[in-house]
C-alpha cells in the first residue's frame, strides 16, 4: 500500500498567476512525509530560524544548505524504526520515493530564501541533483555568454553555478533575490534583455518574491526514466506538460 501525505497548507487557495502578488508569509514549523511499503521519507522545516536569510543571501555558497550550517530544515528516510539517512535540505512542498527506492525526490513551490526547488537524493542519502527553478531565465548564445563574462566578470563569477543547458541552448537562472544589487545595473539589464520563459515549460509562474509554480502540485505519480547514461525525472507542469529533467551529479543544471 502506498500512502502519501502532503503538508504545506500555506499553498491552499493561492492563485497560480504569472507575477501575482504575495498574499501570505511563511512562519512556524512545517512537516510532511510520504510512505511506500515500509519506507517513510520525511521533511521538516522551521521558518523561525534566523539563519535562513543570511545563508540564502550568501549566493556563492548555497551548497551550505546541505551542510551543518543548516539546522532548520532536513529530510530523512526511515525503514520502520531504522533511520537510513538524514540530510539537511531546502524547504520542500512535495515528496516522492521511486518504486525501487533508489531515488528520493523533493519538489518545492517556495521561492523566498530558498535556493533549490528540486532536489534528488539517492537511496543512501547522497545528493544526486539540486536545481533552482524560476519562471523566467536568460537565454544566451555562446557569443553572448562570452560577452557577458568579458564585460561583467564579477557578475559572471557570482552566477557561475546558475548556468545550464537544455535542448542545446545556454540559459542563466539569474533572477534571485539580492542579485540585482550584487551584479550591478548594467549586468542586470544585459540579462533582462535576454529573458525568456523557462525552457522546461511556458506555463511556469511566480509571485513577486515568495512562490514559484512550476509543477502540478496535485499529481502524485512522478517517474524515473533510464534512456541514457543519466536517469531522467519526469514531472508534469502546472497545465500538465511533460517535463524530462536529466539528473546530473552537479550543483545546478539539466540537459536534454
Amino acid at each position: 500500500m502506498v500512502k502519501r501525505r502532503l503538508f504545506i497548507s500555506l499553498m491552499v487557495s493561492l492563485p497560480a498567476m504569472r507575477g501575482s502578488a504575495d498574499t501570505i508569509g511563511y512562519g512556524g514549523v512545517h512537516e510532511g512525509a510520504t510512505t511506500v511499503g515500509g519506507l517513510t521519507f520525511r521533511h521538516r522545516h522551521d521558518w523561525s530560524s534566523p539563519k535562513i536569510r543570511p545563508l540564502f543571501l550568501d549566493l556563492t555558497h548555497h551548497e551550505r544548505f546541505f551542510s551543518a550550517a543548516n539546522d532548520f530544515s532536513f529530510v530523512e528516510l526511515s525503514d520502520g524504526d531504522r533511520l537510513r539517512f538524514r540530510s539537511p535540505s531546502p524547504a520542500l512542498t512535495h515528496l516522492w520515493i521511486s518504486p525501487d527506492a533508489q531515488f528520493l525526490v523533493g519538489l518545492s513551490n517556495v521561492m523566498l530564501h530558498n535556493p533549490y526547488q528540486l532536489v534528488v537524493w539517492r537511496g543512501d542519502g547522497r545528493v544526486l541533483h539540486r536545481e533552482h527553478i524560476s519562471a523566467r531565465v536568460a537565454r544566451l548564445s555562446a557569443e553572448q555568454r562570452r560577452e557577458f563574462a568579458a564585460r561583467f566578470p564579477d557578475a559572471d563569477r557570482l552566477l557561475a553555478d546558475r548556468y545550464f543547458t537544455y535542448g542545446g541552448s545556454i540559459y542563466l537562472d539569474y533572477a534571485l533575490m539580492g542579485v540585482p544589487n550584487m551584479v550591478g545595473g548594467a549586468a542586470w539589464e544585459f540579462l533582462r534583455q535576454l529573458t525568456v520563459e523557462h525552457p522546461y515549460s511556458e506555463d511556469f509562474s511566480e509571485s513577486v518574491t515568495d512562490w514559484v509554480w512550476w509543477f502540478d502540485a496535485k499529481q502524485q505519480d512522478l517517474s524515473i526514466e533510464r534512456n541514457g547514461a543519466a536517469p531522467s525525472l519526469i514531472v508534469r507542469s502546472p497545465s500538465g506538460n511533460r517535463i524530462a529533467i536529466t539528473l546530473e551529479q552537479s550543483p545546478m543544471g539539466a540537459s536534454a
